[in-house]
C-alpha cells in the first residue's frame, strides 16, 4: 500500500482514530515553553512506528526528498537535529551550499561509521507504509516558586549558584569538536587530512584510498 501524505496534521483525536489502521503508538514533541505563562505546547504524534522512525523518515526525506511546512517545523523542535551528528553536520553542510546529490554521495561511501545514510530503497519503504499524524495541544505546567535572592546557608546557591554559572559557561564559552570539524570537512570539502596524509572523496581516488595515502592505517602482510 502507498500512503499519498506521510505527515497530517489533525484538530481533534477523533480524526486519528477513524483514519488509522493497524496498532498505533504515540509520543510527545515539544514546541514551545512559556514559563510566565506556565504552558507548554506540543504535538502528540500518533503512527505505526516509533519517534526514532519519524526521525529517520524525515532525515531521509530531507535527503531525497523536499519537506513540506509542517515537515520542516516538526523537524527543527526534534532534539534528535542537534544530538544526532549525522543530521546535525548534514544540515550545517546544506546551509554552506553543498549540494543533495554530492552530501548523498559522500554519506553513501564514507568511510567514518558516525555519518549515517538512509538509502534511497529504504527512505521509499518508508514512505510507502508509515504515516504520521500530528495533533497539537496546550498543556498547563506546575507553578514552581519564583526564588526572592534569600540564602540561609551558604551552601544555597539559588538559581544562579556555581554549578548553573558553570553549565552556563560550557554553553555559552567557543567549544571546538575535532571530531565534528573532521566529519564536517569530509562533508563540504570531499578531502580530509590524516597523520600527514590526505584522504579524499571516493569518486576521485577510488573507496580504499586512505590505506594507501596513510602508511598507519594499511593491513598487516606479513
Amino acid at each position: 500500500m502507498y500512503l499519498s501524505s506521510n505527515t497530517l496534521l489533525v484538530s481533534r483525536p477523533s480524526e486519528v482514530f477513524t483514519s488509522f489502521r493497524g496498532p498505533m503508538k504515540s509520543f510527545p514533541i515539544v514546541k514551545t515553553v512559556d514559563r510566565n505563562k506556565g504552558t507548554l505546547r506540543r504535538w502528540i504524534c500518533f503512527s505505526q512506528g516509533k519517534r526514532s522512525v519519524l526521525v529517520r523518515f524525515l532525515y531521509g526525506k530531507l535527503l531525497w526528498d523536499e519537506l513540506n511546512s509542517l515537515e520542516k517545523e516538526v523537524f527543527w523542535h526534534l532534539s534528535e537535529i542537534t544530538s544526532d551528528i549525522s543530521i546535525f553536520l548534514c544540515l550545517k553542510a546544506l546551509n554552506l551550499g553543498i549540494s543533495r546529490r554530492d552530501l548523498r554521495r559522500r554519506l553513501e561511501q564514507s568511510p567514518f561509521p558516525e555519518l549515517k545514510f538512509v538509502s534511497r530503497q529504504q527512505y521509499i519503504t518508508l514512505k510507502g507504509r508509515v504515516q504520521f499524524f500530528f495533533l497539537e495541544e496546550e498543556i498547563s505546567l506546575r507553578r514552581v516558586p519564583k526564588y526572592s535572592g534569600y540564602s540561609r546557608h551558604h551552601t544555597d546557591y539559588g538559581s544562579l549558584g556555581q554549578e548553573r554559572e558553570d553549565y552556563l559557561s560550557e554553553i555559552l564559552d567557543p567549544y571546538e569538536n575535532v571530531n565534528e570539524e573532521v566529519l564536517l570537512t569530509y562533508l563540504t570539502v570531499g578531502r580530509i587530512s590524516l597523520f600527514g596524509g590526505e584522504y579524499s572523496f571516493p569518486e576521485r581516488l577510488g573507496p580504499r584510498r586512505l590505506e594507501t595515502v596513510n602508511p598507519y592505517l594499511k593491513r598487516r602482510t606479513k
